[in-house]
């Protein structure tokens, strides 16, 4: 897992990505911290977050385990 800090608010959580549609997150503090997440359902991520992640990923910082892209 490779740390991802969110772009906007600075939470950083934990992250692997096992292909293009699968991605796992870690929150190395209570979810909490994530000014965004009181607002969003269940089991979704911030949109501040996903869009690190993705960044993250464009810029080589995180892998994308699997060749399915």
């Amino acid at each position: 897992m490779v740390p991802v800090e969110c772009s906007t608010c600075g939470t950083s959580v934990l992250v692997s990505k096992n292909s293009a549609a699968q991605t796992s997150i870690q929150w190395e503090v209570d979810s909490t911290s994530c000014p965004q997440r009181a607002d969003l359902p269940l089991g979704e991520t911030c949109p501040h977050l996903s869009d690190s992640i993705r960044d993250a990923v464009f810029s080589g910082r995180l892998e994308v385990l699997s060749s399915d892209l």
